[in-house]
């Protein structure tokens, strides 16, 4: 008994051993993003600077987020989340019971959520879990491979799109990117607009993506991570194609402190509607419940009744 208890003992104390080592290396490395980003921001009006309290709390927001994601959502993803989900009845705050979704929300078309870099769709869960609440038919899509050019998205975008509208009788869906996901939404927009065809799409909003590039991608090698770089030639080609203009509108929400899109102002997109934030990083936009309001209004935003959030 004394030997069993022991080894449980050891067996404990390496785990959380464990479980310290790793989050003081995911500690450091956001850490690290932060002074990159400060290093890199430029300078920013004097209402939207953060205090000492609140840089801690979003140093902290963004380690809780990796952790709720990179080792427990995006692992268990298909656990968590059903990759189809048709729209439903929303659930009742605080009750067990189920009404009729807002008018809004019945007419809304079908979300399909797109993750971002060498992420999976566990990353978008929360945002996946408050939609579904909504009553609303939300659709999750893996952009695979990892590694890929990022033009390579743009058919398995159509084709998912195409599986959600045969699925829901809809005949175009919202889509909702975080990070590298707005840009293959954009690659797909680009795709549909040579081929001459209407895209599916009712409406884009993007969540941190880099529309103009991050200055962290200069540390990537993989195709996708060198179409990332600030003022890359794809990134140039992609906005010279589109002109600032888009066969269905385009929302742009952002944050001032993301730790990722370097500098921040890289996820305005000229021509689109952009909605900045503040106090809240890069893997933690989807997570955040301002962001998931936000979304909530935006996807229902084409129809009567609901006011988008406003743009700055």
């Amino acid at each position: 008994m004394l030997a069993a208890a022991l080894l449980v003992i050891e067996l404990a104390i390496i785990w959380i051993a464990g479980v310290l080592a790793l989050t003081s290396l995911i500690a450091a490395l956001i850490g690290i993003t932060f002074v990159l980003a400060a290093w890199w921001g430029g300078p920013r009006a004097a209402e939207t600077a953060l205090g000492p309290r609140q840089r801690l709390c979003l140093w902290g927001g963004e380690i809780a987020a990796a952790w709720s994601l990179f080792l427990c959502a995006m692992p268990l993803e298909r656990w968590l989340m059903r990759r189809d989900r048709p729209r439903q009845a929303a659930a009742v705050a605080g009750d067990s019971a189920r009404s009729a979704p807002p008018a809004t929300m019945a007419d809304a078309p079908p979300v399909l959520l797109i993750h971002g870099y060498v992420n999976n769709a566990g990353a978008l869960w929360r945002l996946w879990r408050a939609l579904c609440r909504k009553g609303l038919g939300v659709y999750t899509l893996n952009l695979e491979p990892v590694w890929a050019n990022i033009d390579d998205y743009a058919p398995r975008i159509a084709a998912r799109i195409d599986a959600v509208c045969a699925a829901s009788a809809a005949t175009e869906v919202t889509l909702v990117c975080h990070s590298m996901g707005g840009l293959a939404a954009r690659a797909y927009l680009r795709q549909c607009a040579l081929a001459g065809t209407a895209p599916r799409v009712a409406r884009v909003i993007t969540l941190g993506s880099p529309h103009q590039g991050t200055h962290l991608a200069w540390l990537e090698r993989s195709a996708n991570g060198r179409q990332m770089r600030h003022d890359s030639t794809w990134l140039a080609a992609l906005a010279a194609h589109e002109r600032g203009a888009w066969a269905c509108p385009l929302v742009s929400i952002y944050s001032l402190d993301d730790n990722v899109v370097v500098p921040a102002l890289s996820a305005r997109l000229d021509g689109a509607r952009n909605i900045e934030l503040t106090g809240i990083g890069h893997i933690s936009l989807p997570l955040a419940r301002r962001v998931i309001d936000l979304v909530t209004a935006e996807v229902s935003a084409g129809v009567a009744g609901v006011r988008p959030g406003a743009a700055r």
